[in-house]
């Protein structure tokens, strides 16, 4: 059957990969990077799975999912504005058909998306850590943007649900799982100071005990607390968090192997091994 191998939390900034070609591999996101895409060769998935959500780009508000799986044979892009190579990716869509029709048997109304592309939030993070794309993605989109958003319970509901139903796929598979996102960041919003750049981070604080919640394994306790206005308190973007908090339900509650802070950008780096 397949497994769970291995969990990811990192964020898509759009700018980062001009950044990183910018000032070399040895700036912080470089390096950050560098040491999430270390654990996934050593955690050697055939499968990565990413929770992700969607900048208006894949889906807009005349017909925007509270949670949609991509089923297909590839997906590419990305299909925004973000300066960085354009990549095409294959999708295992038996896997992703099996694991919606499961979700489904579990009580969600998971959309399905085919003939489709992603934007930076998968790209970004495959671009540093998968950069031949040789493991084939399968994304699962959560509605992070526009409210009214899904809870953080039923968040981390579907990432048991997605683990069961890796459970029960019957072929031998490593499944790595990555959540994607910021925790606090605003974009064109009134928290941004007058005169300022077009995004910033309203709540450093937020971000640090976020990660303070994922090092002492209160995962419940950070649910609770990540409620819609709570996330929104940290920024416009800060429900991304809920992309994570999909990623928990799939590890469950485990002592990360590293937690790499960059709270001054609202975000962090993580990896948790299960074997």
């Amino acid at each position: 059957m397949a497994e769970i191998v291995a969990g990811f939390g990192m964020p898509h900034n759009p700018g980062s990969p001009a950044l990183v070609l910018r000032h070399g591999p040895q700036c912080e996101t470089a390096r950050f990077y560098a040491e999430m895409a270390r654990h996934i060769e050593e955690a050697a998935p055939d499968v990565l799975l990413i929770f992700t959500d969607d900048h208006f780009n894949t889906f807009f508000l005349d017909n925007f999912p509270t949670f949609a799986i991509g089923i297909a044979e590839a997906t590419a892009g990305p299909n925004d504005q973000t300066p960085m190579p354009r990549y095409r990716v294959a999708v295992p869509g038996a896997l992703a058909a099996h694991i919606r029709q499961a979700a489904i048997e579990r009580g969600f109304d998971i959309a399905l998306v085919q003939d489709f592309e992603v934007d930076h939030a998968v790209m970004v993070p495959l671009h540093f850590v998968t950069p031949d794309m040789s493991i084939p993605v399968l994304p699962i989109f959560i509605n992070c943007l526009a409210p009214p958003l899904p809870t953080a319970r039923r968040c981390f509901a579907l990432g048991e649900a997605v683990r069961a139903a890796v459970g029960e796929w019957p072929e031998r598979l490593r499944v790595a799982v990555i959540g994607s996102g910021s925790f606090s960041l605003e974009i064109g919003g009134p928290k941004i100071p007058i005169g300022d750049r077009a995004a910033c981070t309203p709540d450093p604080q937020w971000s640090q005990h976020v990660q303070d919640r994922l090092a002492a394994m209160r995962i419940d306790d950070l649910v609770a607390e990540a409620t819609t206005a709570r996330m929104l308190r940290a920024g416009n973007i800060g429900g991304e968090l809920l992309n994570w908090i999909a990623l928990l339900g799939v590890i469950g509650a485990r002592k990360p192997l590293t937690i790499l802070p960059q709270n001054d950008h609202g975000q962090a780096f993580a990896a948790w091994r299960l074997n």
